[in-house]
């Protein structure tokens, strides 16, 4: 932490900033809903089941969750690779994931998939779960998807070598979706969701930020901030992290002692963020998309109607079980969506 912030922390009370702008796992926003889909995917990965799935819109804490399912599964004496840079495509990244697995990546493909083939059975052979997780996942083209298919393929002739979470935006689902990979997709034993947090959600999570670093209730939001703070952000952890720490630095005309956070100020650090365009830029495209979908399904009705007309079956889809861009809508979010996060 360079001395700057420190003085500015230490002014308000603070021991660490409570909304940094990179992915917190120190100080994890947990909730029932999330803590049973971490269960659930280390339960997956550690009974070999299959690829887990991860999604999520910019901001909504896919990286905190896959470092939280990182350390859980070190706990357990898992061996885990983390690839982040999903630029790298083909041999480039197999030879990414060797390296975190710590092995040297020299020659062709094949040569480096007979070298992890080898480490993955020596592992399995002391009965440790190596387990790989991507995280940008939209951003593999289906070249090194089918890849990573491949490499679930390596096996005992018993159980499967390798274990993958994939974890990515929305889009992720639309390339999953594609027949081309149709075999990955089947693959999928475990979907997991992660979404904006709802208005009562994002006063609890605001507050137990604030406390992990230290406000003591020294800091506080009234019940119009919160309502502008879920209305600036939708909801988005990531937008609420911009926002709050713009107010953090309104605070400074306030006089020693508790501080309060009212609407006015929120507002002020949202536009000064550029929270709000953002999040009002990324809604209308997803309204004109419903618009559209609602007018695709009208006329599919329509057709469904007309006497002789044949179908074509449905191309498959991805099988699903059950804090940068804001949530696009303006509705409650959906039931099996996750509560999120630090």
């Amino acid at each position: 932490m360079n001395p700057a912030t420190r003085q500015h922390l230490q002014q308000l009370g603070l021991e660490r900033s409570p909304f940094p702008p990179t992915p917190d796992s120190a100080a994890y926003f947990q909730t029932d809903a999330l803590e049973r889909e971490l269960v659930e995917a280390t339960h997956c990965l550690r009974t070999r089941s299959g690829f887990v799935l991860l999604t999520g819109e910019v901001g909504t804490g896919k990286t905190t969750f896959l470092r939280r399912l990182m350390s859980t599964l070190e706990r357990e004496d898992m061996v885990v690779s983390l690839v982040f840079n999903t630029y790298l495509q083909g041999n480039d990244l197999l030879a990414a994931v060797l390296r975190d697995f710590g092995l040297p990546a020299e020659g062709s493909a094949a040569d480096n998939i007979d070298r992890l083939n080898r480490f993955l059975l020596e592992r399995w052979q002391r009965q440790t779960t190596c387990v790989l997780l991507i995280d940008d996942a939209q951003n593999l083209d289906i070249e090194s998807l089918e890849l990573l298919r491949l490499l679930t393929c390596l096996e005992s002739g018993q159980e499967k070598l390798l274990q993958i979470v994939l974890a990515g935006q929305p889009e992720l689902l639309q390339v999953l979706a594609q027949p081309a990979i149709r075999q990955l997709s089947s693959r999928i034993s475990k979907h997991a969701q992660l979404c904006a947090l709802a208005r009562d959600r994002t006063g609890d999570y605001v507050r137990f930020r604030l406390d992990s670093a230290g406000a003591d209730g020294a800091i506080a939001l009234d019940e119009a901030a919160i309502t502008a703070l879920h209305r600036a952000s939708n909801g988005n952890p990531r937008h609420i992290h911009q926002i709050m720490d713009r107010c953090l630095y309104g605070l400074y005309g306030q006089a020693a002692g508790p501080r309060r956070i009212d609407a006015a100020l929120i507002r002020t650090a949202a536009a000064e963020a550029g929270v709000q365009r953002r999040a009002r830029a990324r809604r209308y495209p997803w309204a004109l998309a419903a618009s559209l979908g609602g007018l695709l399904a009208v006329g599919g009705l329509v057709l469904s109607l007309r006497p002789g007309d044949t179908h074509a079956e449905p191309a498959p889809t991805v099988a699903s079980a059950p804090p940068a861009a804001a949530s696009a809508a303006t509705a409650p979010p959906p039931q099996h969506c996750l509560a999120r996060l630090g």
